[in-house]
């Protein structure tokens, strides 16, 4: 159990960055902060690779900022607190994540923050803690939040950083003023991944990274090029006999890089959805992953689309599967790959069907 005065185990704190998606966001809170109604809790709820954390980065960073007077919320980055904030040592901030080897944030670390916050500040100015992943709180971190939303003190602003706001407790959700970061539209991503990257990027990495820029940043340094490459060898390979389940399960599942296979699922998904509408439109130009060099080999004619839609599912599942569960992660691949044998294989009347030109 932690100490009373134990001061909650804090993470560095991501730059304070505005990104062009945010705007919407950050206006919202500065015509709340010019009002003098600014919530004393925030639920930032978006995609992951938007850049939650350094929006809630920026907030906090304006909230304590000396220069954030007068009806402007802002940072200067050159007043005392701006400064102990760019040296994480701030002692009125507090960025709450999980422990090492640890996916929840703990009961006791939370109880720290939260009493951090009734406490007075020690800048005489507002007192903020943040929460990441808000989502992954145990029961008993969600309880201890939700008397400190019940029973807020003056000068305190808790913000709750989550990628699936379904995940908490409906009291918490509905303490919290929501905040939505959203995805920009396909021209803004991709005119900043290519200003970001320096260089021209496929469209597909956009796709492949949920339309989030910032995830597409991460990958955009050959990481995709070598996802997609690898994906569609493995596929030609197993379509045209040349590999067979037990080792095309084999090579997806690599124990030294467990999000490996969650990325080959994520391309999967996309592939196969591209399959099905080529199915349904009748035409081949999208067989492969768009973008992609190479054509795969033709899946036996007529495609069955409610199998293709199926598979997409079965997908879908084994992704949430391996994230909340111990599997025998390569005996699910192969089952997986079964299934997508049988779903690529001519149908037999009765299913919907379609066929390409």
């Amino acid at each position: 159990m932690a100490k009373k005065d134990e001061q909650p185990e804090v993470q560095p704190l991501p730059s304070p960055r505005l990104l062009p998606w945010h705007s919407a966001a950050a206006t919202q809170l500065r015509q709340a902060w010019a009002a003098n109604r600014l919530p004393h809790a925030i639920l930032v709820q978006g995609a992951d690779g938007l850049g939650k954390g350094s929006f809630a980065a920026w907030l906090s960073a304006a909230a304590l900022c000396e220069q954030s007077v007068d009806g402007k919320l802002d940072v200067c980055g050159t007043c005392a607190s701006c400064a102990l904030i760019k040296a994480g040592s701030h002692p009125d901030l507090y960025w709450v994540a999980p422990e090492a080897d640890k996916t929840q944030l703990s009961v006791d670390q939370v109880r720290a923050a939260c009493e951090k916050l009734s406490k007075t500040s020690f800048r005489q100015g507002y007192k903020v803690a943040i929460l990441e992943p808000a989502h992954q709180m145990t029961l008993g971190a969600a309880n201890s939040v939700l008397k400190t939303l019940e029973e807020p003190s003056p000068g305190s602003l808790l913000v709750l950083l989550t990628s699936r706001p379904s995940g908490l407790l409906p009291t918490v959700r509905s303490r919290c003023q929501k905040l939505t970061i959203a995805r920009p539209s396909t021209a803004e991503a991709m005119a900043w991944l290519q200003n970001e990257a320096g260089k021209s990027v496929s469209p597909a990495l956009l796709a492949f990274s949920g339309g989030a820029p910032l995830r597409a940043l991460s990958y955009a340094d050959g990481r995709f090029d070598a996802l997609n490459q690898h994906m569609q060898k493995s596929l030609r390979d197993l379509l045209s006999g040349d590999a067979d389940v037990t080792q095309v399960a084999a090579e997806w599942d690599d124990s030294k890089d467990k999000d490996a296979l969650i990325d080959r699922l994520v391309w999967l998904d996309l592939w196969l959805s591209s399959l099905a509408r080529t199915a349904i439109a009748g035409t081949d130009d999208r067989v492969t992953f768009p973008g992609g060099p190479a054509p795969l080999p033709s899946p036996s004619r007529p495609l069955n689309i409610s199998a293709l839609y199926s598979m997409v599912d079965r997908t879908r599942a084994l992704k949430a599967q391996l994230a909340r569960t111990a599997l025998q992660r390569e005996l699910a691949v192969e089952s997986w790959l079964i299934a997508l044998l049988e779903a690529l294989a001519p149908s037999r009347g009765g299913a919907p069907v379609a066929r390409a030109g």
